[in-house]
């Protein structure tokens, strides 16, 4: 997979910038996603907890589902609008998670304004960058990648964060009843997670935790963080500054969040020291957990401005507002730079994503399109239909 180091932060002015436009209150009071009807492009059969979940915090009547499990990977959107059109379901924007298995081919070409869903742009970063020229907004849930877009030539890019979902959080337990004096629910036992699990395995020796050994739902991961006190977040090792998912969980939760810095949270306008706890060794870890296991005032404290600020602004709720609020701003504009590409450049970005997801019948069918529409062109796309060719032979002969 490769991997692409992200500018070190927007200037503070920028990311103030970035901020407002993103959370203004303005949004709420407009309710823009009541004048909204969302078109989602996914496969059901995988897709990032996050996109789900900003899916599921459209009401059922702003969502028009095009499942791409059901459909086909490489399906035509021309067809798939026709269809939408036929039973009264007209989409008013397109969107799509980066990466999903599969990508319908002419969203470069369609009147309806699109947009990308980019979760974990830290992988596949240089083909990321390339794939969001078809779609008129790239939404990335990284801000230090906002300029990366930006300087690849993409003119609509906005950042989200990680959030959570509204109903499955309100205020906190009473102290009395957070058994867990640090909750953790998360992924463990992988390369990347190498350090979070000699972290945890420390705490847990010594610490009474919930069962880390055991799988949650997304209410019973809710249930573990209100009935915590503290919650440690040790995030993946290829990108350590991420404010992951369970960074917004654990305050929303109202326990005291302990993360690693640098991290995200600080461009997202979070202070250490006010909203959350920072960590910048392993080594201070368990001093930390024991110097605010106590001083039960101060954790609260912070515990409940952590709270307060994430129930205020980091919801998927508010998120799906700023994504309907964007496109609305621009009153159907077309803004990917794809539109204005040659054949054979579209053809080959098409191809770099069917190859890259390893959408074998896709990228065959790419590169026979690709060879009409420029030969010249051919050699281009050979590599990649070769390396196509060896995965479809393994695959076949496993």
């Amino acid at each position: 997979m490769t991997r692409s180091s992200p500018e070190k932060r927007l200037s503070s002015e920028a990311d103030e910038t970035t901020r407002r436009s993103a959370f203004s209150p303005t949004n709420i009071a407009a309710n823009p996603v009541n004048r909204m009807r969302f078109g989602l492009i996914y496969d059901s059969t995988y897709w990032h907890i996050s996109a789900q979940n900003v899916r599921q915090a459209l009401p059922e009547g702003r969502r028009i589902d095009f499942d791409l499990s059901v459909l086909k990977p490489d399906a035509d959107i021309h067809e798939v609008l026709r269809t939408a059109t036929a039973q009264g379901a007209i989409p008013d924007v397109i969107v799509q998670e980066t990466t999903a298995p599969g990508l319908p081919r002419g969203l470069h070409t369609v009147s309806v304004p699109t947009a990308c869903l980019d979760v974990d742009t830290f992988g596949w970063t240089e083909f990321r960058l390339k794939w969001a020229m078809l779609f008129d907004y790239v939404f990335t849930w990284h801000i230090s990648y906002v300029p990366l877009f930006r300087a690849a030539g993409h003119p609509k890019v906005f950042a989200l964060p990680h959030a959570v979902d509204a109903t499955l959080f309100g205020a906190g337990d009473p102290e009395q009843e957070r058994q867990y004096e640090v909750g953790f629910v998360g992924h463990r036992g992988l390369a990347e997670y190498t350090r979070r699990d000699r972290i945890l395995a420390r705490l847990v020796a010594r610490l009474k935790m919930n069962d880390l050994e055991r799988s949650y739902s997304t209410r019973e991961m809710a249930e573990v963080y209100k009935r915590s006190k503290i919650v440690v977040n040790v995030s993946r090792e290829e990108f350590p500054p991420e404010a992951n998912m369970r960074c917004y969980e654990a305050m929303a939760a109202g326990a005291l969040l302990i993360t690693g810095m640098p991290t995200e949270l600080t461009e997202w306008g979070f202070r250490e020291g006010e909203h959350f706890i920072g960590w910048r060794s392993e080594e201070e870890i368990p001093g930390l957990v024991d110097q605010f296991l106590g001083r039960k005032e101060q954790r609260e404290a912070i515990a409940l401005a952590g709270q307060e600020r994430t129930l205020r602004d980091f919801t998927y709720q508010r998120c799906v507002e700023t994504i309907a609020e964007t496109v609305q701003r621009d009153h159907g504009q077309l803004f990917a730079p794809a539109r204005d590409w040659p054949a054979d450049q579209v053809h080959l970005l098409y191809l770099s994503y069917y190859y890259r997801l390893r959408l074998h019948s896709a990228a065959f069918e790419e590169f026979r399109r690709l060879r009409r529409a420029n030969p010249k062109a051919y050699w281009k796309g050979l590599p990649m239909v070769l390396k196509t060719l060896r995965h479809a032979v393994k695959q076949t002969l496993l």
